[in-house]
Formats: structure tokens, C-alpha cells, sequence
């Protein structure tokens, strides 16, 4: 004889309870999520804001850093924010200020002279850029600070070519790439509300 159980009152508890189990474990997952699939919007993003960028404080002994980091965030912020970004001085809804606070060339590869010259000992073939910035977000009409990210670090590595005769006749072009990642990776940061 065959039976089938969920024919039967008994059986066809035993198979909800079964499809119920079934359905919390495929519910509660793995912890892991789709960040596509989340709407996660953070509260200062409002398509039409104003932002007023305030200049980067430079505490660094490196001149000009200020300025090339402050551009490039406004360059991204124009470019893929919700934002209106409105001048110095300009009343706005949202204020963004920020401070560098390291700046810091590493050598991390050394290609050895020739050995004829004293003064040949050697140069480096690799340096690494690292650059510590703080940024607060604050409301325009109260100054309150609604945001705030200390410590963040941005760094790369770069070749130094032998067609440069130092690190230096390349340096500019090293922190304006280093600029354009760090407005990229802050704004993607700013406007999804991330931790």
C-alpha cells in the first residue's frame, strides 16, 4: 500500500511546520545582503540641497595640498551628488569641511646606482602616498555637526619611472590622483550614510 502522508490531517501539519522551518532559515540567511537591492539613503541627501564646501585645513608641511583636495571634491560633488554647491560665503543647507592632517611620502623600492659616482647610491623605484584627512559634515542653519569621519587614511602606490628624475617631478600629478580617489571614495561614503 502506498501511503502518502500529506493526505493525511497529521502528515500535512508535519509538512507546514516543515515548509515554515524552511522558510525562516532561507529568511534569516547568511548575514550577508544586496547593496543593490537596499534602498539605504542618508538623510542629508536631498536632491536639491545647497552645500557650501569650506577650504580643507592644511596641517600638513606639504603647501598646496589644501587646495588640490578641495577641488577635487568639488569636481565630485558637481559632478555625482544630489547637491547644489554654492560659493564661499552662500548661505546653504549643508556645510563640508575638512582638515589634512598627514601627509607622507614612503619609499618602498630602491633601485641601486651605477657605483661610478659617490652620490649614486640609489633611488626609489616605488613610493607610497598617505594622506590623513578628518571631514564633518555640518547643518548650514544650526552648525550642528551631522556627520563626522576622523582618521581617514587614503594611500597608493606609485612607480617611479626613469624617465622622472625624482619623485618630485611627478608629485603633483600623484596628489591630484590621490585627491580625485579620496572626493570619490568620501562622497560614496557621505551619501549612502555609511558607517
Amino acid at each position: 500500500m502506498d501511503f502518502d502522508r500529506s493526505s493525511t490531517p497529521a502528515g500535512a501539519a508535519v509538512l507546514r511546520r516543515a515548509l515554515l522551518a524552511l522558510s525562516l532559515l532561507a529568511g534569516t540567511g547568511c548575514g550577508y545582503r544586496r547593496l543593490d537591492r537596499i534602498p539605504h539613503k542618508a538623510a542629508w541627501a536631498h536632491r536639491g540641497d545647497t552645500i557650501r564646501l569650506a577650504r580643507f585645513r592644511n596641517l600638513t608641511p606639504k603647501l598646496g595640498l589644501e587646495d588640490r583636495f578641495t577641488r577635487a571634491l568639488e569636481s565630485r560633488i558637481v559632478a555625482a551628488s544630489p547637491w547644489k554647491l554654492v560659493g564661499p560665503g552662500e548661505p546653504s543647507r549643508w556645510v563640508l569641511q575638512g582638515t589634512l592632517e598627514k601627509y607622507e611620502v614612503i619609499p618602498l623600492g630602491l633601485s641601486l646606482g651605477n657605483g661610478t659616482a659617490k652620490a649614486s647610491a640609489g633611488t626609489a623605484s616605488r613610493v607610497e602616498v598617505k594622506v590623513v584627512a578628518s571631514v564633518e559634515l555640518l547643518d548650514g542653519q544650526t552648525g550642528a555637526v551631522v556627520m563626522s569621519r576622523r582618521g581617514l587614511t587614503f594611500s597608493n602606490q606609485y612607480r617611479v619611472d626613469q624617465n622622472f628624475a625624482s619623485f618630485n617631478d611627478r608629485e603633483v600629478q600623484v596628489i591630484d590622483s590621490l585627491a580625485d580617489d579620496f572626493a570619490e571614495s568620501f562622497l560614496t561614503q557621505l551619501l549612502e550614510g555609511s558607517d
